[in-house]
């Protein structure tokens, strides 16, 4: 693919409106900029939307800021909600603690093709690198030698090793849903993320991704390409595992290619609470 895809970028957030600050100023220095962006708002207030506002709109990229209700961790329902206030073909989720290279787009649409959707990787910032970005709001790229670093060889950009590094894969265990994207028309076919997998956080993007596999998709990893570095956070101490993988583990028995309460069951809930005037 090339230059003439459009794309929605749909970044999901949830009360953490300075690292999400962090990541839409990475958004604007794209090489090849995202034809829409959609803010996905899990429940946040308005110090949240004040940072959208500040963001982007002195830019001159189209943008949505979807929000709905605090009613606990709903990323499934947010993201749908967000896909349905998007219009571009090719789907790029990404989440807010995650800053992006500035070729970060432009690697995602010169390897999106038909039949597969792609799993990008990223680099993990330290602690204390991590909030003095936060503290001068501000990303510096890190240097290779930095303290603490995570996942190092994720830093390097090579599109041409990453190409014949990147063999289609028809089916992977690892998956992560900030660095993922897919042909809108394939994320309808399985319609969307599955709500079953709200009220906890994760494994959501793997049961959207194990459902593409059903339908015949095939995964390909961007090896030194679609460069993010994530911001440390503490980790989610409770979820529902064991839920959680339970119904992972049905998914794969009944090789599911549709959610059981997906994109097509999109409550009337939510709203767009601030766009671009181009929109």
């Amino acid at each position: 693919m090339s230059y003439e895809l459009k794309t929605s970028l749909v970044v999901t957030t949830y009360k953490w409106p300075e690292a999400l600050k962090i990541t839409l100023q990475s958004v604007l220095k794209q090489s090849r900029p995202p034809d829409e962006i959609i803010v996905a708002d899990d429940g946040s207030g308005r110090d949240t939307a004040e940072v959208v506002e500040h963001v982007l709109k002195s830019s001159k990229l189209r943008w949505r800021h979807v929000w709905h209700d605090d009613k606990g961790v709903r990323q499934s329902r947010i993201k749908n909600l967000a896909v349905k206030f998007s219009h571009a073909p090719y789907l790029i989720f990404i989440d807010q603690d995650t800053v992006l290279h500035p070729c970060f787009i432009e690697d995602h649409c010169s390897l999106a093709c038909k039949g597969l959707f792609l799993q990008g990787k990223r680099v993990l910032l330290p602690k204390y690198y991590t909030e003095t970005i936060l503290d001068k709001e501000l990303f510096k790229t890190p240097r290779l030698w930095v303290k603490g670093l995570g996942n190092r060889k994720n830093m390097f950009r090579s599109p041409i090793l990453g190409r014949l590094l990147s063999r289609a894969k028809r089916f992977q265990t690892t998956l992560r849903g900030c660095n993922f994207s897919m042909f809108r028309s394939d994320f309808l076919e399985v319609d969307g993320f599955d709500e079953l997998f709200d009220r906890s956080w994760g494994r959501e993007d793997s049961d959207v991704s194990y459902r593409l596999f059903h339908s015949g998709l095939r995964v390909r990893n961007l090896w030194f390409s679609a460069i993010q570095y994530h911001l440390r956070h503490k980790l989610i101490n409770h979820w529902e595992r064991d839920r959680l993988d339970s119904e992972l583990k049905k998914n794969l028995q009944e090789k599911r290619r549709k959610a059981i309460k997906g994109f097509s069951q999109l409550s009337s809930e939510g709203e767009i609470i601030a766009a671009s005037e181009s929109f």
